[in-house]
């Protein structure tokens, strides 16, 4: 089953993650193939490259159940330093699977889909954007190193026939405000230049230091902005765009409650309101297609979303 979500850029990184075995690894470097071969390790963080892995053009790393291949030239181009950053870059990867799929396994009560957690991942950056999940294996793939590895991780196990402001809201809202291993977490600034710039700062978000909290502040001062603004285009398409209009994520022939009114950044700020409300195992039954929203949550959209609007309006005065 394959769920292209949009075409981007360039390409060439794979690896699956399930695991890991051992501490000291073996490293060897094939110069013939110009490929270095790392084994035999679970703390991928601890790897150290030979300097021939300058003169290499691939790398291998292999433990128990985990395999990565990752196509060094393009790394280069991408501005990813081998020596210093692609250790890191594999160790907060296994770590952010595993880190998902542990706590939905421990929050997410009935929604927990088991069967599609315990399938291998593999991630490739290529020139696609997409996720698919097959009965052996779950692919993701992005266009560079940096671009949510758990957002496009958290739509493959919602597994969705279309996707909408739910799945959007919830892959961000967990995969920013709750992984701590995400990917964006040094690479998402928060700058004057944007528009709930001033609301973030008067919620006590710290632009040099940004923390789960301080995304969850992000997302509720952009949809106060998006109150004030309406969802037209003054931002990014996450940021003030609704669901529908986005070219990436969208189900025009299926349009439900909230895909008109609420943009992904805004979807994650009423998801994180519902489950403060109603609790994680709820918005994941919803998010997950086992409950309907007035089933999870005991009433209609119209309702909870007037309640949340209140809420965001009260905590997040305008300037």
């Amino acid at each position: 089953m394959k769920r292209t979500i949009a075409a981007l850029s360039v390409a060439c990184i794979l690896f699956s993650v399930l695991g890991g075995c051992g501490s000291q690894p073996s490293i060897e470097y094939d110069a013939k193939e110009q490929r270095i071969y790392v084994t035999g390790t679970n703390d991928y963080a601890a790897i150290s490259f030979p300097d021939e892995i300058k003169d290499a053009r691939s790398v291998d790393v292999e433990g128990d159940g985990f395999k990565f291949h990752a196509y060094l030239v393009l790394l280069r181009q991408l501005g990813v330093d081998e020596q210093t950053e692609l250790p890191g870059l594999i160790d907060r990867t296994a770590k952010s699977l595993r880190f998902i799929r542990q706590y939905l396994s421990e929050n997410a009560g009935a929604a927990y889909p088991s069967e599609l957690a315990e399938l291998p991942v593999v991630i490739r950056i290529d020139n696609l954007y997409e996720y698919q999940t097959d009965e052996d294996k779950i692919t993701l793939k992005y266009n560079e190193i940096g671009t949510h590895r758990e957002f496009l991780y958290l739509l493959a196990l919602m597994n969705c026939k279309a996707v909408g402001w739910e799945h959007l809201g919830y892959a961000w809202y967990v995969g920013t405000c709750i992984d701590p291993y995400t990917e964006v977490i040094d690479q998402w600034p928060l700058i004057p230049e944007l528009p709930y710039y001033s609301l973030c700062i008067a919620a006590g978000a710290d632009p040099a230091n940004m923390t789960a909290a301080d995304y969850r502040t992000v997302y509720d001062a952009c949809a106060r902005v998006c109150f004030e603004k309406g969802l037209t285009h003054w931002g990014s398409y996450c940021e003030s765009l609704p669901v529908t209009k986005e070219p990436d994520f969208t189900r025009f022939k299926d349009k439900e409650s909230g895909d008109t009114l609420l943009t992904a950044f805004t979807a994650a700020s009423f998801l994180a309101w519902l489950e403060d409300t109603y609790g994680f195992e709820q918005i994941s039954l919803f998010c997950f297609g086992q409950k309907t929203f007035e089933e999870a949550f005991g009433k209609n959209f119209s309702v909870a979303y007037k309640e949340w609007r209140t809420w965001i309006t009260e905590n997040y005065p305008a300037d």
